[in-house]
């Protein structure tokens, strides 16, 4: 990985001319992933396997050579050959979304007066490496909005999970391949970042979003990516305005040679942004499973460990959960998908941390696609006050 750059505030960028837009993609749910695996005779780990091997390359996070891709595709070239029943209908219900709170002690503003009146949400706005989407929870009466910067996932299913969350908020996806080192070179650049911001006040600007201005930020991850939030909050004049972090079973570290202790210097800015976050300053939520990466680097749980040790929260056992759980599948065979209890959790402040059982990579693969029911409503919350 890319040692990180100087802490300098970030170059301002000017705008950029508006982006063309795509077509929305096709949502996806867990329900139909079941009914595609049903249809083309693959297991429930094949198909989550070849979706991250069709999307994200394979692996859905920081894997070292010789980690088991032939599986997932194969699965994917089974998907492409058969075509899986593509027509069904997914009719999971989705979670009851945490209704943000009404834009309170605002005045009573007409319809064609609000700053969003003629906002378009119809189609996504492609930018450099990734996509902007303007989800229909999204309102602003005055033309202020909140940004969630969001890393690593497959575009559809990061959109469905801010949507069913019901977020109030603008949120911007980067995909950047299966490494993480991707992510922290691009993102410890100064200048990065705040070019993809201005195309986002630009871009919106010309959807019909008047007086639009960036209010808060939220950076957001899955797997690899944590490594472009690493890159950001090590830029001490940038990572003051970012409000909240999330981490979806993505955080890790290395080892120090001699004793094999974590590397804590690695982990420095999370732990700077979790003990703000413990004092209730920002927000900070994480969520990790029980796998064990393959090389010499710390999984998710170890790392995060960390971070509670540094904030002093505590773990307790949350109730009702099971570690085989999660292979259970509940509900009808048109609505089932596996149960996702937490193991554990720990709580300061508004630093957030929940273990999830699991060791494979649908368990990693599910910390993305449940996002609306663990991370993500904290930020709603958040938010909303």
């Amino acid at each position: 990985m890319a040692m990180p750059v100087g802490a300098a505030a970030p170059v301002e960028a000017t705008p950029s001319e508006a982006a063309p837009v795509e077509a929305a993609p096709v949502r996806r749910s867990m329900s139909r992933l079941i009914a595609l695996s049903a249809g083309a005779g693959l297991g429930f780990a094949a198909v989550l396997g070849a979706l991250v091997s069709l999307q994200l390359g394979a692996a859905g996070f920081d894997l070292r050579g010789g980690s088991a891709i032939e599986p997932a595709a194969a699965a994917a070239a089974v998907l492409r050959s058969t075509g899986a029943a593509a027509r069904v209908e997914a009719r999971a219900k989705a979670a009851a979304p945490v209704q943000a709170q009404a834009e309170a002690a605002a005045p009573l503003i007409d319809l064609d007066d609000r700053a969003d009146a003629t906002l378009d949400r119809s189609a996504v706005i492609p930018i450099p490496d990734g996509i902007i989407t303007i989800p229909s929870s999204f309102s602003s009466a005055d033309g202020a909005y909140d940004l969630v910067v969001h890393f690593h996932g497959i575009n559809d299913v990061v959109q469905t999970g801010f949507e069913r969350a019901g977020l109030n908020a603008v949120v911007m996806i980067i995909n950047m391949g299966i490494s993480s080192a991707a992510y922290e070179t691009r993102f410890s650049i100064r200048s990065y970042l705040p070019v993809l911001l201005a195309k986002a006040q630009t871009a919106l600007e010309a959807r019909g979003l008047r007086d639009a201005r960036l209010r808060r930020v939220a950076l957001s991850a899955f797997s690899a990516g944590y490594a472009a939030v690493r890159g950001l909050l090590n830029q001490p004049g940038f990572a003051d305005k970012v409000d909240a972090v999330l981490l979806l079973d993505g955080i890790h570290t290395g080892y120090m040679p001699i004793d094999h202790s974590l590397d804590m210097e690695r982990l420095k800015p999370f732990g700077r942004f979790a003990e703000l976050a413990a004092d209730g300053k920002k927000l900070m939520s994480i969520t990790h499973s029980e796998i064990i990466p393959v090389g010499d680097y710390a999984g998710t749980h170890e790392s995060t460990d960390a971070l509670l040790k540094l904030t002093g929260a505590q773990r307790s056992p949350s109730t009702g959960a099971d570690a085989q759980a999660v292979y259970d599948l509940t509900g009808t065979s048109g609505e089932a998908k596996p149960r996702f209890a937490p193991l554990s959790e720990a709580h300061r402040g508004a630093f957030h941390v929940r273990g999830y059982p699991g060791t494979q990579k649908p368990d990693h693969v599910r910390h993305l696609t449940r996002m609306a029911e663990t991370a993500v409503p904290d930020l709603v919350r958040h938010w909303a006050r």
